[in-house]
Formats: C-alpha cells, sequence, structure tokens
C-alpha cells in the first residue's frame, strides 16, 4: 500500500529536480559564454595595443610591442600569451611565426585551435599600412591559453550551482512542510474514526476536513447508514424472534414433557399430535420472522424483472392445499402481463402472506379470490377478496403493526402477515390498502406505481 503523502512528495519533487537538471545544462553553457566574453574583451584589446604598435621606418614594418599589452592578460593567472604580426599576404613580421591561422577573414575574428600541444583562445584583426611596398596592410593575433577563463567559468557555475540547491532544498523543505500540513486533517479524521467506540455509527463530520475529501466522507457516511439499518434490522430480528419464539418454545418443552408421562397411547397420540400442530405454528412464525428480514431494504441488494402475475400464481397454487383441507374454495384471476423490477422471492412472500392470512380467518366452506395484473394508468394491481369476519375499519390501519392482531380475531395468526406485506409494498413503493370485499369478508389491495425501482 503507498503512502499519499510519499506519492505527493515525488509528484512535486521530481519535476523540480528534472527542472534543475535542465536549468543546471543551461547555466553550464551561460557561464562558459560570460567567462568567454569577458577574457575575449582583455584579448580584443591587446590585440588593438600590439596593432597600434605596427609602424614603418624607411619602407618597413616595425613592432613595437608594449609590455602592458602581454602583462594584461597574464596577470590574471597563470596562462601563456602568444601573439604574431604578419603582413595580409602571408609573409611573417614579428612574433610567434607557428600561430594558427584564423578561419575566416572577417574581423575581429574569435577561434580555438591547438598551439604546441595547449588549447589556444585567439583573436585576429587587420590594420591597414602605407608606404610598405609588398604589405598594405598587416593582420594581427594574439592567442592565449584557457586556464584563467575555465577557473572564471567554474567559479561562476559553482556560484550559480550553490544558489540553485539552496532555492531548491529551500523549495523542497516548504513542499514537505505544506504535503503534511495538508494531510494534517486526513490524520485527524483518521484517528477520530479510529477513536470510535465499536457500536458507534454515527455520521462524520465534514466541517473540518478540505473540500476536495468530502465526498470520501459522504461515502463513508452512506455506508455507516447503510450498516446502521442493517445492524437495527438484526436487532429487530433479534427482539422479535426472542418475543414471538419464547412462549411456543416452552409450549412445545410442556407438551413433550407430558407426552413422555403419559402410559396410554391414546393419549399419547394426542399429546403428540398438539405437539406437532405447536410445531408447524412455531414454524410458521419462524417462517414469516425471516422473510420479514429479507423485505428489509438493506437485506436485499440489487433486483431484476419478474412477472408480478406469475408470482401471485404460484404462490396462491403453493397455498391452495390449505385452503382445500378447510374446504374454501379458491380462485386466481390472469390479468394482463405486469413486470416490476423486484425481487421474485420478496413478491412471492407478499402475495404468499396475502392469502395465508385469508386461508386462516376464513371459516369453512367459504371464498377466496385471489387476483393479479397491470391497472389501467400503467401500474400493476394484487387483489385478495375472502368471505372471512373482515376487519373493522377503526383496526385496519393498526393491524399493520408487527405482532397486532386485531381484538376478536378467530384466526391462529401471530400477527405479522399484515407487517411483512406493508414492508414489502414500501420497499417497492407500493400502496397496501384494506377494504370490505364484494365476499363480506375483507379485500387488501397492492397497488404498484407504473415506474417501480
Amino acid at each position: 500500500m503507498r503512502r499519499l503523502d510519499l506519492q505527493l512528495l515525488a509528484w512535486l519533487l521530481l519535476p523540480l529536480l528534472l527542472l534543475w537538471a535542465a536549468a543546471f545544462r543551461l547555466q553550464v553553457w551561460r557561464t562558459q559564454a560570460q567567462a568567454d566574453e569577458a577574457h575575449d574583451r582583455a584579448l580584443l584589446g591587446s590585440a588593438m595595443v600590439i596593432a597600434e604598435a605596427v609602424t614603418t621606418r624607411a619602407g618597413r614594418v616595425a613592432v613595437d610591442v608594449p609590455v602592458a599589452a602581454i602583462a594584461m592578460l597574464e596577470a590574471a593567472a597563470a596562462d601563456r600569451v602568444f601573439w604574431q604580426v604578419a603582413c595580409a599576404g602571408g609573409s611573417y613580421v614579428a612574433g610567434d611565426d607557428a600561430l594558427p591561422a584564423p578561419p575566416r577573414h572577417d574581423e575581429p575574428v574569435f577561434w580555438d585551435a591547438p598551439h604546441h600541444g595547449t588549447a589556444l583562445r585567439l583573436v585576429a584583426l587587420r590594420r591597414p599600412l602605407f608606404d610598405v611596398p609588398g604589405c598594405a596592410e598587416v593582420s594581427v593575433r594574439v592567442g592565449e591559453t584557457t586556464t584563467a577563463r575555465d577557473a572564471h567559468a567554474d567559479r561562476l557555475l559553482a556560484e550559480a550551482v550553490a544558489l540553485q540547491l539552496g532555492l531548491i532544498a529551500t523549495a523542497a523543505a516548504l513542499i514537505v512542510f505544506g504535503v503534511r500540513r495538508g494531510l494534517a486533517p486526513l490524520a485527524r479524521l483518521r484517528d477520530g474514526i479510529c477513536a470510535r467506540a465499536d457500536d458507534d455509527l454515527s455520521p462524520v463530520s465534514t466541517q473540518a476536513v478540505p473540500r476536495e475529501v468530502v465526498p470520501l466522507v459522504d461515502a463513508i457516511n452512506l455506508q455507516l447508514a447503510r450498516q446502521r439499518g442493517v445492524n437495527e434490522a438484526h436487532r429487530r430480528f433479534v427482539a422479535d424472534a426472542s418475543h414471538q419464539l419464547k412462549t411456543p418454545l416452552a409450549v412445545l418443552q410442556t407438551q413433550a414433557d407430558l407426552a413422555l408421562c403419559q402410559t396410554d397411547p391414546a393419549r399419547m397420540r394426542e399429546r403428540v399430535q398438539e405437539l406437532r400442530a405447536c410445531t408447524a405454528s412455531t414454524a410458521r412464525v419462524v417462517h414469516q420472522l425471516l422473510a420479514l428480514l429479507r423485505s428489509d431494504p438493506l437485506a436485499m441488494a440489487g433486483s431484476e424483472p419478474v412477472d408480478l402475475v406469475e408470482a401471485a400464481r404460484d404462490a396462491t397454487l403453493e397455498l391452495a392445499p390449505l385452503a382445500l383441507a378447510k374446504a374454501i374454495e379458491i380462485g386466481f384471476d390472469d390479468g394482463p402481463p405486469a413486470r416490476l423490477a423486484a425481487h421474485a422471492v420478496l413478491l412471492h412472500e407478499l402475495v404468499a402472506n396475502l392469502v395465508d392470512n385469508a386461508i386462516r380467518y376464513t371459516p369453512p366452506g367459504g371464498r377466496i379470490e385471489v387476483s393479479a395484473g397491470a391497472d389501467a394508468d400503467g401500474g400493476a394491481l394484487v387483489r385478495v377478496c375472502d368471505s372471512g369476519p373482515g376487519i373493522a375499519p377503526a383496526e385496519r390501519e393498526r393491524v399493520f403493526t408487527r405482532f397486532y392482531r386485531a381484538p376478536g380475531s378467530a384466526g391462529d395468526g401471530c400477527g405479522l402477515g399484515l407487517a411483512i406485506v406493508r414492508q414489502i409494498a414500501e420497499r417497492y413503493r407500493a400502496t397496501v390498502a384494506l377494504d370490505t370485499s364484494a365476499c363480506g369478508g375483507l379485500e387488501a389491495r397492492v397497488r404498484f406505481p407504473a415506474t417501480s425501482p
């Protein structure tokens, strides 16, 4: 795992070092040019002094080189100076007769050339003469070794590099300081989260974090909210299971003990049948509790196209044997196809709980009608009508509360069926309504909007 501060430092310091490397190459060229310019002026001055010292005597060229013209070049460093005066035609007049010729004839001209195995910097210029047959002008050449100018260039380069390195070191220190100060809010955010209690899922404050980090904190808060929802669903499930299973388990234990105490096979069979009925009731409670947990919005992710008519038909056919066992007539009416973006398991649970409630509260010989399909406004509708006792209008909202049963209910339900129906319906923005059915009992309608999530 790479550290963010080291990555920032690398992205800031590496370009700075690359720029300094380019600046160093440029500085080498500039310092050499500056040293050459300064020393070339002195070299040209010496050449001009020597040129002024060229005279004519009795029709011949004479040269009286001042000592100062040579001394001004040799004073700066242990350099050697060479000079030559020659006629333009090439005849030697005075000085070092082996000095290299200039590469071109414009003046003054500067060039570098070796001389006796030593690198020289030379300058050449011309001066016209009069009254000297065969020598209308003379060429004056002056050369010096490069020790002084090289030392001068090295000194300038060393000073420039020292200044640049000092600036880079200062900039690097400021960058390190700035990166650490800039990342300090992240460190405080980390420390604050690490210091939280295990059960603290409250939102993280965005007031003390940089603007660029706010989306990250918002994402963390969204995940914390999801986790709070999951924890709350689990807490409710544990509380509901503890509340609802405590009594049935105690009854099961008691009935098992009573069955073991019986010596009469007929009496024992009665106890076992009671035990079986209690076990089935307890299993149904567990099934409904699990359905309630699955119906929580955070319990299942994603969705897929589901045919509501097919899901309702399957749930009705699955529970039809229970209705027939009570001599209840049950029918299903297919409506227009209605596809929803949902979970097949949850839609099955929704219809199954409505049909199961109708079977439990409809007396023998009654009738149940189930229908599902698309409605006129583009949505979808599920209807379950029965000929049972119905629910009083004053109780119709309260029966959606978990474990609540309307007073005087004759069925053996536990008060979870309609709570599961509403929770699943709300997950898909559907509405649940209770009314009096045409059969005289209860009509439950679940209407899904035209655009389900």
